[in-house]
């Protein structure tokens, strides 16, 4: 006889195909979801606003469950219409349809809670957080990573559409400023005939000129390259950068190096490809913010540590101060914020090409400083390190967090771009006997639920080790 299987008291009821629902949004979650309730069961339903009262079909079979959106019953004061043609099919702005304001207080609600639930610390144990508003919340993009793919002969330019691989093709991004923007129109004519797919990094480069990367996995025809060399030679893009999944080397043509303008007011070269804040001016905002929290008043100078530098956004602000070996012209700007002397400045960075970047920027500055190739969340921390600085990639920095924690460092600031990881680094650097006093969010990403924040800690006690 066949044994009857009975379903547990406590077992989740399987989800009827199609089921509906109305939602009321209460509030807006990381990774862009907005966050309902129904009959006590949390609801993650994309594409939506605080406020709104939705209907949608479910999904209980995900953790959260999750709500597709069919319509919006009762919009709320913070739902506007999109002024991007592509926002309903791009993934690229998850929060376009959200007025500015409120998508400022959903990044500072979001870091808050991330940190406030991996720290155990209540509301009352942490500090005010500083909102920093973007300037200007279209055209601020001075870089972005293009996705493309080829489809019999032609290719297909855009971002990825949301929770999906598929490329939403556009013309023009609301987004970039003015002298890359027309890049999206013009790259699937410059990628015709080729095979396979890849990632287009655009950015400025010298002169204000673009610079283009391409990642690709497959085959580029020989008129691809000829158009690259053509523009470059023509003087239309500063540089491009070409990589072949499997090649041992890129094949460069002009400077593919992306150039801004520092938070000194000074050029500020990047490495191809490498890592660089999308907003030029609110780049400059988060790197004098960052020289401001590292300040350390002691009646000795410090010695200063920087992690993940980069080619040195950060450090072009936070060596100013150290010593030089022999005299050599000052910075053009003694105004900006940093250090009024340090005992020394050390930035370590893993990539060759950002390292040799940072040296280059320190050099045209006239800062003295040693940079070090080398793995930021493995490298020790110096004993006599007094200020460290760290601005690791969207994983974080759990080595490096461990390393802080056992060190003699008095202050530490925190750049992060995942609340998330920041809040579990956070919660290691604590147990080190630091407590937070600082707490800020730049608005670097706006029309889009990613948040860059910057935490700043100092020393309350010595733990016991």
């Amino acid at each position: 006889m066949k044994a009857v299987q009975r379903r547990s008291s406590g077992a989740r009821a399987r989800p009827r195909a199609g089921e509906r629902a109305q939602v009321r949004i209460d509030a807006l979650a990381a990774g862009g979801a907005g966050v309902g309730r129904l009959a006590g069961e949390v609801v993650f339903v994309p594409a939506t606003a605080p406020g709104d009262l939705v209907e949608v079909e479910l999904d209980r079979s995900a953790r959260p469950a999750r709500g597709r959106l069919l319509r919006v019953v009762e919009p709320s004061a913070d739902r506007i219409a999109p002024p991007c043609r592509f926002a309903d099919a791009c993934g690229g702005c998850d929060w376009m349809h959200v007025r500015v304001e409120a998508q400022q207080a959903a990044h500072e609600q979001i870091l808050r809670q991330a940190i406030a639930r991996a720290t155990s610390l209540t509301d009352a144990d942490l500090p005010p957080i500083r909102v920093h508003p973007a300037p200007q919340p279209l055209g601020y993009r001075s870089r972005a990573r293009l996705f493309a793919r080829a489809e019999r002969g032609e290719v297909r330019v855009g971002y990825r559409a949301p929770r999906t691989h598929a490329v939403v093709a556009i013309d023009r991004c609301l987004v970039l400023v003015d002298a890359i923007a027309p890049l999206a129109g013009e790259l699937p004519g410059v990628l015709r005939g080729a095979e396979g797919e890849g990632d287009v990094l655009i950015s400025q480069g010298a002169s204000g000129r673009p610079v283009v990367e391409i990642l690709w996995r497959g085959q580029l025809p020989p008129a691809v390259w000829q158009l690259l060399d053509e523009r470059t030679a023509r003087g239309a893009w500063a540089g491009a950068r070409v990589t072949l999944d499997g090649a041992r080397e890129a094949a460069s043509f002009g400077d593919p190096r992306p150039a801004i303008v520092g938070a000194d007011g000074l050029p500020l070269l990047l490495a191809p490809g490498g890592f660089g804040q999308p907003s030029e001016e609110g780049g400059a905002v988060l790197a004098r913010r960052v020289a401001e929290l590292a300040h350390l008043d002691s009646t000795r100078p410090p010695h200063v540590l920087e992690l993940f530098a980069g080619s040195g956004t950060l450090s072009a602000l936070l060596a100013r101060g150290a010593p030089r070996p022999s005299p050599v012209a000052a910075p053009a700007d003694a105004s900006a914020p940093g250090a009024p002397g340090l005992a020394s400045f050390t930035a370590v960075e893993l990539s060759p090409d950002a390292v040799a970047c940072l040296r280059q920027n320190l050099a045209a500055r006239g800062l003295a400083g040693r940079a070090i190739e080398a793995d930021a969340d493995q490298v020790p921390i110096p004993a006599r390190s007094d200020v460290v600085v760290l601005d690791p990639p969207r994983g974080g920095a759990p080595g490096a967090a461990r390393a802080i924690a056992a060190s003699g460092a008095r202050v530490v600031v925190y750049v992060s771009c995942d609340p998330a990881t920041l809040a579990r680094d956070l919660g290691v650097i604590l147990r080190g006997g630091f407590e937070i006093t600082d707490i800020e969010a730049v608005e670097l990403f706006p029309q889009t639920s990613h948040i860059e924040s910057i935490v700043r800690l100092t020393r309350a006690r010595r733990s016991a080790r």
